[in-house]
């Protein structure tokens, strides 16, 4: 037993290792990112930093929806008691098409035209290296902040987490669903699954367990907490546990 707990350990050791060595890549890749378009501004061309800016503000609504998708859907019947599940599939339907336009638009717009190394003359100009480096930036930058964050947040308190965004976010996807953007996709969704028979085992139906989006977003790094309080006895063995009872 000791032994798999210490590989335990290990692991999760390692793990967090290779995450503190992306973090720092990632940090070295945001300086370079901002200071490039600083320096554009600087050699009196505006065009890096307005679109850097319209590509943050775009990721921060993104967040904004990403956790709104698990508050939504772990407080919908209190929110519409009135309203059934397809309403629930429609809203989290339309609320997908930001997910889709905002990653994308975000993208195109925080390529810079060239990172600039600072205190050296190496500049990075166009071809793969550019692209890799906007998609690698672009890509942790969203997976971490505006989708990681945002749902652990909105899983650990959701009403709190509706609290601040239901107002401004709410009428917006509302408009979404109105229209029926997101229809095409639903229609494909309907014609493959009749298509296919794709409907739920019912050996599924009663293996599924009780555990909501929310509980599973809320329980993120519970893992590694409980591994490493196993061992402090009583008291740590319940500090381990989900929900803290």
């Amino acid at each position: 037993m000791a032994t798999a707990q210490d590989g335990s350990r290990l692991g999760s050791s390692l793990r967090t290792a290779f995450g503190v060595v992306l973090f720092v890549a990632w940090g070295i890749a945001t300086v370079l990112w901002a200071y490039s378009a600083i320096h554009s501004l600087a050699e009196g061309d505006p065009g890096p930093v307005i679109r850097a800016v319209c590509a943050l503000l775009l990721m921060i609504l993104l967040a904004g929806m990403e956790g709104l998708e698990v508050a939504v859907i772990d407080r919908w019947r209190e929110l519409y008691p009135e309203r059934s599940n397809a309403d629930l599939a429609g809203w989290l339907s339309a609320r997908q098409l930001f997910v889709a336009l905002i990653v994308t638009t975000a993208t195109l717009l925080a390529e810079p035209d060239s990172i600039i190394i600072p205190f050296s003359s190496m500049e990075i100009r166009g071809g793969f290296a550019l692209k890799a480096f906007t998609i690698a930036w672009t890509g942790f930058t969203v997976l971490w902040f505006m989708q990681i964050f945002p749902k652990h947040m909105a899983a650990t308190n959701p009403d709190r987490y509706l609290k601040i965004t239901q107002g401004p976010l709410f009428p917006i996807v509302e408009f979404v669903r109105l229209i029926g953007i997101g229809r095409p996709g639903e229609m494909t969704a309907r014609a493959v699954q009749n298509r296919l028979d794709w409907h739920g085992e019912p050996t599924l139906e009663k293996a599924r367990t009780t555990i909501t989006l929310a509980e599973g977003w809320a329980a993120l790094g519970q893992e590694r907490e409980s591994a490493t309080a196993r061992p402090r006895g009583r008291r740590g063995r319940q500090r381990g546990r989900p929900g803290g009872s």
